[in-house]
Protein backbone atom coordinates (compact mmCIF):
# COMPACT_ATOMS: atom_id res chain seq x y z
CA UNK A 1 0.00 0.00 0.00
CA UNK A 2 2.83 2.19 0.64
CA UNK A 3 4.38 1.60 -2.71
CA UNK A 4 1.13 2.53 -4.36
CA UNK A 5 0.80 5.64 -2.32
CA UNK A 6 3.75 7.08 -2.91
CA UNK A 7 3.56 6.21 -6.50
CA UNK A 8 0.30 7.95 -6.38
CA UNK A 9 1.60 11.11 -4.92
CA UNK A 10 4.56 11.23 -7.55
CA UNK A 11 2.40 11.17 -10.28
CA UNK A 12 0.24 14.04 -8.83
CA UNK A 13 3.21 15.96 -8.31
CA UNK A 14 4.25 15.62 -11.83
CA UNK A 15 0.99 16.05 -13.27
CA UNK A 16 0.23 19.23 -11.05
CA UNK A 17 3.00 20.87 -12.25
CA UNK A 18 3.92 19.87 -15.62
CA UNK A 19 6.76 17.34 -16.36
CA UNK A 20 7.41 14.16 -16.03
CA UNK A 21 10.75 13.09 -14.66
CA UNK A 22 13.94 15.08 -14.22
CA UNK A 23 16.90 13.27 -15.62
CA UNK A 24 20.91 13.52 -14.14
CA UNK A 25 23.06 15.89 -16.88
CA UNK A 26 24.84 12.48 -17.43
CA UNK A 27 21.60 10.81 -18.98
CA UNK A 28 20.24 13.80 -20.93
CA UNK A 29 23.07 13.01 -23.82
CA UNK A 30 21.56 9.95 -24.45
CA UNK A 31 18.36 11.93 -24.60
CA UNK A 32 19.18 14.56 -27.34
CA UNK A 33 16.04 15.94 -29.16
CA UNK A 34 13.67 14.74 -26.27
CA UNK A 35 11.77 16.69 -24.31
CA UNK A 36 12.50 16.46 -20.22
CA UNK A 37 12.72 18.17 -17.09
CA UNK A 38 16.04 18.89 -15.38
CA UNK A 39 16.27 20.42 -11.99
CA UNK A 40 19.06 22.20 -10.03
CA UNK A 41 20.42 24.72 -7.93
CA UNK A 42 21.66 27.81 -9.75
CA UNK A 43 25.22 27.44 -9.90
CA UNK A 44 26.10 31.02 -12.22
CA UNK A 45 24.96 32.37 -15.10
CA UNK A 46 27.08 33.83 -18.18
CA UNK A 47 26.06 36.30 -20.94
CA UNK A 48 28.17 35.85 -24.14
CA UNK A 49 27.98 38.99 -25.32
CA UNK A 50 30.22 39.14 -28.14
CA UNK A 51 28.53 35.63 -29.77
CA UNK A 52 25.82 36.22 -32.20
CA UNK A 53 22.28 36.25 -30.58
CA UNK A 54 24.16 37.65 -27.13
CA UNK A 55 22.94 34.08 -25.21
CA UNK A 56 22.88 33.86 -21.66
CA UNK A 57 24.30 30.29 -20.10
CA UNK A 58 22.63 29.55 -16.32
CA UNK A 59 24.72 26.56 -15.03
CA UNK A 60 22.31 24.16 -13.17
CA UNK A 61 24.51 22.35 -10.33
CA UNK A 62 22.58 18.99 -9.30
CA UNK A 63 23.16 17.66 -6.23
CA UNK A 64 22.78 13.90 -6.71
CA UNK A 65 24.63 13.51 -8.67
CA UNK A 66 26.69 16.22 -8.65
CA UNK A 67 26.83 17.40 -12.23
CA UNK A 68 25.88 20.28 -14.24
CA UNK A 69 23.34 20.84 -16.20
CA UNK A 70 23.05 24.47 -18.71
CA UNK A 71 19.79 26.24 -20.05
CA UNK A 72 19.84 28.19 -22.62
CA UNK A 73 18.20 32.03 -23.06
CA UNK A 74 18.62 33.95 -26.54
CA UNK A 75 18.44 37.21 -26.69
CA UNK A 76 15.38 37.46 -28.78
CA UNK A 77 13.37 34.88 -25.85
CA UNK A 78 14.48 37.13 -22.68
CA UNK A 79 11.12 39.05 -22.89
CA UNK A 80 9.22 35.88 -22.87
CA UNK A 81 11.30 33.89 -20.89
CA UNK A 82 11.09 36.50 -17.87
CA UNK A 83 13.55 37.29 -15.09
CA UNK A 84 14.81 33.68 -13.47
CA UNK A 85 15.61 34.04 -9.90
CA UNK A 86 19.26 34.45 -9.30
CA UNK A 87 20.00 32.16 -6.82
CA UNK A 88 18.19 28.57 -5.40
CA UNK A 89 16.42 25.52 -6.99
CA UNK A 90 15.24 25.72 -11.05
CA UNK A 91 13.69 23.07 -12.90
CA UNK A 92 13.54 23.92 -17.10
CA UNK A 93 11.94 22.05 -19.41
CA UNK A 94 12.13 21.72 -23.16
CA UNK A 95 13.81 19.37 -25.77
CA UNK A 96 17.42 18.79 -24.92
CA UNK A 97 20.36 19.84 -27.51
CA UNK A 98 23.91 19.26 -27.13
CA UNK A 99 26.86 22.16 -28.00
CA UNK A 100 30.87 20.39 -27.19
CA UNK A 101 29.45 17.70 -24.96
CA UNK A 102 27.41 19.43 -22.50
CA UNK A 103 23.53 19.25 -22.13
CA UNK A 104 21.47 21.96 -22.83
CA UNK A 105 17.83 23.08 -22.77
CA UNK A 106 16.93 26.10 -24.68
CA UNK A 107 14.19 28.61 -22.84
CA UNK A 108 11.48 29.83 -25.01
CA UNK A 109 8.92 31.27 -22.83
CA UNK A 110 7.62 31.62 -18.62
CA UNK A 111 6.30 28.22 -19.47
CA UNK A 112 10.04 26.83 -19.77
CA UNK A 113 10.93 27.00 -16.29
CA UNK A 114 9.21 26.89 -12.88
CA UNK A 115 10.84 27.15 -8.85
CA UNK A 116 10.12 23.62 -7.40
CA UNK A 117 8.12 23.49 -4.12
CA UNK A 118 7.94 20.91 -1.15
CA UNK A 119 4.55 18.70 -0.87
CA UNK A 120 4.20 20.41 2.26
CA UNK A 121 5.41 22.97 5.04
CA UNK A 122 5.11 20.73 8.04
CA UNK A 123 8.36 21.70 10.62
CA UNK A 124 9.68 19.63 14.14
CA UNK A 125 12.09 20.63 16.56
CA UNK A 126 14.84 18.66 16.46
CA UNK A 127 17.07 17.63 19.19
CA UNK A 128 18.93 20.80 19.60
CA UNK A 129 15.36 22.79 19.93
CA UNK A 130 16.16 24.41 15.85
CA UNK A 131 13.03 24.14 13.85
CA UNK A 132 13.80 21.72 10.81
CA UNK A 133 11.26 21.24 7.94
CA UNK A 134 9.51 17.65 7.92
CA UNK A 135 9.91 14.95 5.15
CA UNK A 136 8.24 16.26 2.14
CA UNK A 137 8.24 15.27 -1.67
CA UNK A 138 9.78 18.08 -3.92
CA UNK A 139 7.96 19.05 -7.03
CA UNK A 140 11.43 18.61 -9.03
CA UNK A 141 14.50 18.75 -8.11
CA UNK A 142 16.43 18.84 -5.21
CA UNK A 143 15.19 21.35 -2.34
CA UNK A 144 18.13 23.43 -1.65
CA UNK A 145 18.61 22.50 2.28
CA UNK A 146 18.00 18.87 1.79
CA UNK A 147 20.63 16.63 3.28
CA UNK A 148 19.21 13.43 2.47
CA UNK A 149 16.77 11.45 -0.26
CA UNK A 150 14.64 9.14 1.96
CA UNK A 151 13.53 5.48 0.08
CA UNK A 152 9.99 6.82 -0.34
CA UNK A 153 11.07 9.72 -2.57
CA UNK A 154 11.18 12.26 0.12
CA UNK A 155 13.44 14.58 0.81
CA UNK A 156 15.05 14.91 4.46
CA UNK A 157 15.96 18.17 5.80
CA UNK A 158 17.36 16.30 9.08
CA UNK A 159 21.05 17.65 10.54
CA UNK A 160 21.64 14.53 12.40
CA UNK A 161 22.41 11.18 11.08
CA UNK A 162 20.44 9.71 13.52
CA UNK A 163 17.02 9.19 12.86
CA UNK A 164 17.05 10.40 9.45
CA UNK A 165 13.99 8.66 7.27
CA UNK A 166 12.69 6.85 10.07
CA UNK A 167 9.53 7.10 9.44
CA UNK A 168 10.04 7.07 5.20
CA UNK A 169 11.80 3.91 4.96
CA UNK A 170 15.45 4.99 5.41
CA UNK A 171 17.81 6.53 3.55
CA UNK A 172 18.03 6.08 0.09
CA UNK A 173 21.30 8.70 -0.07
CA UNK A 174 22.84 11.37 1.47
CA UNK A 175 23.46 14.69 -0.52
Amino acid sequence: MRTFTTAALTAALSIAVGFSQTIPASEALHHVGERTTVCGQIAGERTAANSRGTPTFINLDQAYPHEVFTAVVWQEHRTSVGALPASGSVCVTGAITEYHGIPQIQLLDRHSWYVPSLSDSNHYTNSDGVKVHSPAYSSGGVPAPATAQCRDGTYSFSQHRSGTCSHHGGVDHWL
